[in-house]
């Protein structure tokens, strides 16, 4: 006689929402030299709606794999901690709401042995970024085991900003303003997909913190917060 199965049910702890279908619609060395639709308005949801956009997010950005390299560590020496140029304001143009590959400088790409280059005077192997505009600290760690590069910088921003918000992060702006502003935000971020697959990827993808900028996604360079070395806050327009 066959023995006995045993049958065991299991049960779900996360809530699966069905939102519904979308409206059709180097090293280099530390200079300044160069390397080389309309919308209609917008009307947020109300507020009791909850977090708008899809809940919860099965949207998840694919990144490039980070890079390590083996170069050596600069020389350390006495002084302020300097920040590379590229990292100054005005020194690239990059949108927030775009991947670093999109940055440029002078109308020229950025290139990849820059990107390698150290980021501050005095090799640093981590910092934090923060902003007046987020709740969140960014933290930029050396993914070459040694100094953080530009590289490190930029896709360590983009990667934080690129995160979802919760609920009740969403709820913690002070205002209902902000949360109309955060709101038109992600809005318009979606919207100026040019591609429907973009487009519905990017909705798809629901609010995210780039959005808690409310508009001023234009990179403006990082400075220091005035405290410590490896602390610095990221400025935007």
């Amino acid at each position: 006689m066959p023995g006995k199965v045993n049958k065991h049910v299991r049960f779900a702890y996360k809530n699966i929402f069905h939102s519904p279908p979308p409206a059709a619609t180097p090293a280099l060395s530390f200079s300044t030299s160069t390397v080389p639709s309309s919308l209609g308005p917008i009307t947020p949801p109300s507020m009791a709606m909850g977090l708008p956009g899809p809940s919860p997010y099965s949207y998840t950005p694919s990144y490039p794999p980070v890079k390590t390299h083996t170069h050596p560590a600069p020389s350390r020496h006495s002084g302020p901690v300097r920040l590379h140029p590229y990292l100054e304001p005005n020194a690239i143009t990059w949108d927030l709401m775009d991947h670093p590959s999109i940055m440029s400088r002078n109308h020229h790409s950025i290139s990849s042995r820059a990107l390698c280059e150290a980021a501050t005077s005095q090799p640093l192997s981590s910092i934090r970024i923060t902003s007046p505009y987020l709740p969140w600290t960014i933290k930029v760690h050396a993914s070459n085991g040694s100094y953080i590069t530009l590289e490190d910088v930029f896709n360590s921003i983009h990667r934080s900003l690129r995160t979802n918000i919760t609920q009740s992060e969403f709820s913690s702006f002070p205002s209902e303003g902000d949360q109309r502003r955060a709101t038109r935000a992600y809005e318009q971020r979606y919207r100026r997909q040019r591609s429907t697959r973009h487009y519905e990827e990017e909705k798809r993808g629901g609010m995210k913190r780039v959005d808690f900028l409310m508009g001023r996604s234009r990179f403006f360079g990082i400075s220091n917060a005035g405290r410590r070395p490896d602390e610095w806050q990221l400025n935007v327009t």
